[in-house]
C-alpha cells in the first residue's frame, strides 16, 4: 500500500543566525489527522510551510508519500494548503474558485464539473456554487477554500490556523465539520493551531512544539494524562494545570514527602519511582478537577473569581502565600466569590517536576 504519510528527519530551519526549527523528527501516518500546537513563535507554522515547500529547509529531510521532497517545488509535493485567510478570488463564483487549479492544469471540463460538484456535496456548498465570495458567511468562505484543496486530490492536506478568523460559535461548528471531513475523505491531514482545545478535539496525534523542538507527541488524552515535562503539562488542558513550588522533606516506601512553599502545616506524599534526595526543590502539578473541597486540613484558597459555566464552575483564587489556584466544581450552583475554601488533591493525581521542568516519575 502506498505510504501517503509525512516523515521528517533532523529538520532544521535558520533565518540568518536565528534558529527557528532546531531539529525535528516526526512521523504522520497515512490517513492520520495530526496537529502541530504551541504558543506564538514556537515554529509550528514555519514547520508546516517547510512541509509545503513555501520555506526552504536548512538541514534535514522531508519525505511525503515515500518521496524525498526536501528541495522539491511546492507543486510537486502532492500537498494542498488551506490558509488562515480565505484567499478567494472575489470576482469569481464559488464554482470557479474551486475549479481554478483544475482549469490551470487544463483538465477536461467534465472532470472539473464532477470534482467540484463532489467537493461541494461534501462541504454542503451545492446551493452556493453560483454565488460570489462576498455573498457568503465566513464559515462558508472557509469551506470554499477547503473545497479548492479537495478537488486537487492531494496526498496531504495542510491547514494553517484556518479557523482563527471565525467567531467562537462558528469555530466550534467548523471543528466538527473538519472532523467529519477527515472521516469522509480518509486523507492525511496536518493542522496548525495555537488553540489546544482545537488540538484536543481534532487530532489523532498532537505534536507540541516549543522553542523549535517537538516537546512531546501522542494521542490527545495521552498527553493530558502523562505529560513529559512541565511545559506540556501546562499547555495541554483548559484551564491550565496548577503548579506549586515545594521541597522534598522525607521519603516513604514508594513515594516522596513534599512540603509546599508557604504551607508549613501541609505535607503531601507523592508516589514516584525516581525519588529525589531530601532537600531537593521540586514543582507539584495538579489539575483543577483533581482539587476537591474538604472540611479537613488542606490548601486554604481565597476565591477571587467564580467562573460559572452551568454544568461546571471554575473557582479562581490565591493561597495565603499569594500563589494562584484554580479548582473545579462539578454542577456547582452557588457562588464562592470572596469565600475561603480548603482544597486537597486527589491521591495519585499529583505530577512531580524537577526545578528545570523535567518530569519525575
Amino acid at each position: 500500500m502506498e505510504d501517503t504519510g509525512v516523515h521528517l528527519r533532523g529538520v532544521k530551519k535558520k533565518f540568518g543566525a536565528i534558529d527557528v526549527i532546531r531539529g525535528v523528527d516526526l512521523d504522520v501516518g497515512k490517513g492520520q489527522f495530526a496537529v502541530f500546537v504551541g504558543p506564538s513563535g514556537c515554529g509550528k507554522s514555519t514547520l508546516l510551510r517547510m512541509i509545503a515547500g513555501l520555506e526552504d529547509t536548512t538541514e534535514g529531510k522531508i519525505e511525503i508519500s515515500g518521496r524525498d521532497v526536501t528541495h522539491a517545488d511546492p507543486a510537486d509535493r502532492g500537498v494542498a494548503m488551506v490558509f488562515q485567510s480565505y484567499a478567494l478570488y472575489p470576482h469569481l463564483s464559488v464554482f470557479e474558485n474551486m475549479a481554478f487549479s483544475l482549469r490551470l492544469a487544463k483538465r477536461p471540463k467534465a472532470e472539473i464539473t464532477e470534482k467540484v460538484r463532489a467537493a461541494a456535496g461534501i462541504l454542503q456548498l451545492v446551493d452556493h456554487l453560483d454565488k460570489k465570495p462576498a455573498q457568503l458567511s465566513g464559515g462558508q468562505r472557509q469551506r470554499v477554500a477547503i473545497g479548492r484543496a479537495i478537488v486537487r486530490a492531494p496526498d496531504v492536506f495542510l491547514f494553517d490556523e484556518p479557523l482563527s478568523n471565525l467567531d467562537a460559535e462558528l469555530r466550534v461548528q467548523m471543528r466538527l465539520e473538519l472532523a467529519r471531513l477527515h472521516k469522509a475523505l480518509g486523507a492525511t491531514m496536518i493542522y496548525v493551531t495555537h488553540d489546544q482545545v482545537e488540538a484536543m478535539t481534532l487530532a489523532d496525534t498532537i505534536f507540541v512544539l516549543q522553542g523549535g523542538y517537538v516537546q512531546q507527541s501522542g494521542a490527545p488524552l495521552d498527553l493530558y494524562d502523562d505529560p513529559s515535562n512541565r511545559f506540556v503539562a501546562g499547555f495541554i488542558g483548559s484551564p491550565s494545570m496548577n503548579f506549586f513550588d515545594a521541597t522534598v522533606v522525607d521519603h516513604s516506601a514508594a513515594a516522596v514527602v513534599a512540603q509546599l512553599d508557604g504551607q508549613p502545616d501541609l505535607v503531601l506524599e507523592v508516589p514516584v519511582s525516581d525519588r529525589p534526595e531530601t532537600g531537593t526543590r521540586i514543582v507539584l502539578g495538579i489539575r483543577p478537577e483533581h482539587l476537591n473541597v474538604t472540611a479537613s486540613n488542606g490548601l486554604r484558597v481565597t476565591v477571587d473569581v467564580a467562573e460559572e459555566l452551568g454544568g461546571v464552575s471554575y473557582q479562581h483564587g490565591t493561597l495565603e502565600g499569594g500563589d494562584a489556584v484554580i479548582f473545579q466544581q462539578a454542577g456547582a450552583r452557588h457562588g464562592m466569590h470572596g469565600t475561603v475554601q480548603t482544597v486537597m488533591p486527589e491521591p495519585g493525581r499529583i505530577f512531580v517536576f524537577s526545578a528545570d521542568g523535567a518530569r519525575i516519575r
